[in-house]
């Protein structure tokens, strides 16, 4: 047993290396074409939504802690009515976050506002404002989503890395986008950016910008989008499928759809070739070890 150990530490070191290299594309292919499950490990809300009662030594530690109540809360009146009203027992149970004029938060952050009022989820909720004053009325779930639903203006804290920002980020879109949240962990950018916590990698707002939210369906402005880190991007690189689960393709979008059924009927055959080659090699190895010790042995 002591002579067999001793055979396998002299074994060619350099030979081994060098097939490990050979074998390194294959492996990270199989990293990229295999249905590997991955879910970090997100925290039980990335995003405390404000509500009437503040934690005010959690407040004092966040951004806003050197802000009076004032500064944000001008008026405390409500439709009229002075908080806290105490006629009414139900005041203290209402979304906070639907109350508040959030126009206020343009005085410290004008240029993130302008982008917010100019984005899609602004564009949303004024169509949702306008369908509820003519007596529509939208389920929670199904309601866009304003500055207090992504930023806990009580608690939010400041000087956080790149990756810390973009980990809640992913986190806090997908409250909403499940799916994209999803398909976006499984791409290489999620690998990279949440699993291995590469700064250089791209989160939602790299893609999507900060506060405008654009879908990016449209070509060009998904080629910019891409140039941000690919400078020689093309009009066919930009049109690689990132989010490719099928809760994310829109039924006003046939060109993706005919992309992703291309893409459901290749990637069967490329994991079946992929796992045929990974079996190969792996008895290619063994049989080279083996070939090795016999060798090794003879030579005794």
């Amino acid at each position: 047993m002591d002579r067999l150990r001793l055979t396998l530490r002299r074994l060619n070191i350099g030979k081994r290396t060098k097939l490990l290299h050979s074998y390194r594309g294959l492996i990270i292919t199989a990293l990229l074409v295999l249905p590997i499950p991955v879910q970090p490990a997100w925290s039980a809300d990335p995003t405390p939504s404000s509500s009437w009662f503040v934690d005010m030594s959690r407040f004092l530690k966040s951004a806003h802690g050197s802000l009076t109540c004032e500064r944000c809360h001008i008026e405390l009146t409500a439709q009229g009515k002075v908080h806290p009203n105490r006629e009414d027992p139900t005041a203290m149970k209402k979304v906070v976050v639907r109350s508040y004029d959030y126009q206020r938060c343009a005085s410290c952050h004008p240029e993130a506002y302008k982008r917010f009022i100019e984005g899609e989820h602004a564009k949303e909720l004024a169509k949702q404002k306008q369908a509820q004053s003519e007596g529509q009325e939208q389920p929670p779930a199904k309601l866009a989503p304003t500055c207090g639903d992504c930023h806990s203006s009580h608690y939010v804290q400041s000087k956080r890395s790149r990756v810390e920002l973009g980990t809640q980020m992913i986190e806090t879109c997908g409250k909403c986008h499940k799916a994209q949240e999803a398909s976006y962990l499984k791409d290489i950018h999620g690998r990279m950016g949440v699993f291995l916590e590469k700064k250089a990698s791209a989160y939602c707002t790299d893609c999507h910008g900060a506060h405008t939210c654009e879908s990016l369906k449209d070509k060009n402005k998904a080629l910019e989008a891409c140039r941000r880190c690919h400078k020689d991007a093309t009009v066919q690189f930009a049109g690689i499928v990132i989010h490719t689960g099928k809760e994310d393709i829109s039924k006003k979008n046939p060109e993706k759809q005919a992309s992703m059924a291309f893409v459901g009927t290749i990637k069967p055959i490329a994991q079946t070739m992929t796992i045929i080659l990974l079996v190969f090699f792996a008895l290619q190895t063994f049989v080279w070890i083996l070939r090795e010790l016999h060798r090794k042995l003879r030579g005794r």
